[in-house]
């Protein structure tokens, strides 16, 4: 018995350290976005590099289910979300998605660093998946200190990111994100 219980203590701490050091390296990846002289491109590589890292790490953060109220988020958005899934790492919240209701399929994920969005995937079938589709088919936006530097629309094709639907979009995610957090605390 004691074998036992020692074997389940040395995965859980070996567990708890790999999660810590994959951590640890997605957060390395994210250096890029303060680095002035670090191009767009190795920006988006960075998110893309930590977005698959918390995905990797997904099991062992914390996830915790919010369910809203019929038109809790009206002030902020048209869609009629239902349920809202967060995934924290002690008090850091790493990634929440929201899903729908209804007939509707789409979803949208918000990744974190720091506290701030750094990545978001809006996709039309995402309803019946809970972890993150590598595969999906959606709208990507990355961003870095609040601001919008890379979207990537689902055809695969580079958004203009000085037109005036992705400039709308943008401050649109950055305002869902503080609603939606808001209403998980």
């Amino acid at each position: 018995m004691r074998k036992m219980i020692l074997i389940a203590a040395c995965v859980s701490l070996t567990t708890g350290l790999t999660v810590r050091a994959t951590e640890k390296a997605t957060d390395a990846s994210l250096a890029a976005l303060s680095d002035k002289k670090a191009s767009m491109s190795d920006k988006v590589s960075a998110i893309d590099a930590y977005v698959r890292g918390v995905e990797k790490s997904a099991s062992a953060l914390t996830r915790k289910e919010a369910k809203l109220s019929d038109g809790e988020l009206k002030k902020v958005t048209d869609e009629k979300w239902t349920k809202i899934h967060t995934y924290s790492d002690g008090a850091a919240l790493k990634r929440m998605k929201m899903y729908p209701g209804g007939d509707s399929k789409k979803t949208e994920e918000f990744y974190y660093h720091d506290s701030k969005p750094v990545f978001v995937f809006l996709e039309e079938n995402g309803a019946g998946k809970e972890n993150h589709d590598a595969d999906a088919v959606g709208d990507k936006f990355y961003f870095a200190d609040g601001t919008l530097i890379g979207a990537i629309s689902s055809d695969g094709k580079a958004m203009d990111l000085k037109s005036a639907d992705v400039m709308k979009k943008s401050e649109k995610l950055q305002k869902e994100s503080t609603a939606f957090r808001a209403a998980v605390k």
